[in-house]
């Protein structure tokens, strides 16, 4: 089990960027969110055709477990590439989300609903 539960793929029309959008179950869930990072994020690309050139993906979590505010903050990936066993390697960094960046993701997480952080599979 990992600590990211849900996942929001958005596009955006304008720029024809596709967001990633990792919902963050609450603290001690599953494995550190960078393996968790480095495991999603290649499949998805892979999966869905999308070019990590036109890839913005970011975390969500509760500022405080069981609270209504919700933090976001934007991985920065700048690599996928292949180690000698033919596995992912994933080159990322972290960087806080803008507040243009932080209103889109709320309307985008309002619009698919308050079930999507809450809500236990």
């Amino acid at each position: 089990m990992d600590s990211f539960c849900h996942l929001i793929i958005a596009q955006e029309t304008t720029t024809e960027a596709s967001w990633i959008i990792l919902i963050d179950q609450g603290e001690d869930t599953g494995v550190p969110t960078t393996n968790c990072i480095q495991y999603i994020i290649p499949r998805i690309c892979e999966i869905f055709k999308l070019k990590i050139a036109n890839l913005r993906a970011f975390e969500v979590w509760p500022y405080h477990q069981g609270g209504p505010r919700l933090k976001y903050t934007e991985v920065v990936i700048s690599d996928i590439s292949f180690d000698d066993d033919n596995e992912r390697v994933l080159r990322n960094s972290w960087r806080p989300t803008d507040d243009q960046d932080a209103k889109i993701l709320d309307q985008l997480i309002e619009t698919v609903g308050d079930k999507v952080i809450r809500e236990e599979v």
